[in-house]
């Protein structure tokens, strides 16, 4: 028996193949209208219909993923899930846990990717085109100190490494629970480019004073200089705060005014 494919979807698979040949990695009605030589409202009406069939996914209004068929290649499919963060937010930068895997301050793989924004959040974890991302909101005081990087013909911003390391400090969850900051913090120590001076000035400009309280205790933990702990222990500020919010945290370091989960206690220094 002999089967045959209707004419008009191999038509709209043809016209598919051709706007996905122009995906850089994502597709928008204009580059479709191009494309097609059709007007928009054309274009928009078929890109939902593609959707609906599964071929593309909405990135957000207007905007696309490829979605790999047998009628495009790799290239036309979301790769690296940093292209999608200009798409979706106006201002971020990649931080967190994501950024710390990017600068090697662990070998843990995280399948999310951690943005920051001063974007209004409504949901903190969204799934963009098949990939998963946790959206912190962040105030505009806190987005400075990032690098541009290039992927795939974008430009997104991602904390540097100093400044990612104040950020986990800031907010534990961004690293994946306090055990893991402490993790990394380690690995930022060792780096040739750690630079304590540098930590501390960002520690200031953030404004955040757990960050300095976090910071220090765990830099008495992992035997950092001890100019870096000195001088975290001169930022301490009165009013107790939790070393990760997450945790159960029954005692007390009055020494950096923090509340301690039960397995730091050991590490208690005598206040």
């Amino acid at each position: 028996m002999v089967t045959t494919t209707h004419p008009a979807l191999t038509v709209s698979r043809a016209h598919l193949a051709r706007v996905a040949a122009r995906a850089r990695p994502l597709l928008n009605v204009a580059t479709a209208a191009a494309v097609l030589g059709w007007d928009r409202k054309r274009a928009a009406k078929q890109m939902a219909r593609w959707t609906l069939q599964g071929y593309l996914r909405r990135v957000r209004r207007g905007t696309y993923a490829v979605v790999p068929t047998a009628a495009m290649t790799a290239e036309n499919v979301v790769a690296d899930p940093w292209v999608l963060i200009a798409p979706v937010f106006r201002r971020a930068y990649v931080g967190g846990w994501t950024a710390a895997e990017h600068w090697q301050l662990t070998e843990q793989i995280f399948k999310t990717v951690v943005v920051c924004t001063t974007d209004r959040v409504r949901r903190a974890e969204l799934t963009v085109a098949g990939i998963s991302f946790r959206a912190r909101h962040i105030p505009e005081s806190w987005f400075f100190a990032t690098q541009a990087e290039w992927r795939d013909g974008s430009r997104i911003q991602v904390s540097d490494v100093h400044k990612t390391m104040l950020d986990l400090c800031a907010d534990p969850a961004l690293g994946g629970g306090v055990q893991h900051v402490m993790h990394c913090l380690r690995a930022y120590l060792r780096r040739n480019d750690a630079d304590i001076e540098r930590l501390l000035g960002y520690a200031k400009r953030l404004g955040v004073p757990t960050a300095f309280k976090r910071l220090g205790f765990l830099s008495e933990v992992a035997q950092a200089p001890s100019a870096l702990v000195e001088k975290c222990r001169a930022e301490v500020s009165v009013g107790l705060a939790a070393l990760d919010p997450t945790l159960r945290s029954p005692r007390i370091s009055k020494r950096w005014q923090l509340r301690l989960p039960l397995k730091w206690e050991g590490l208690l220094k005598d206040d």
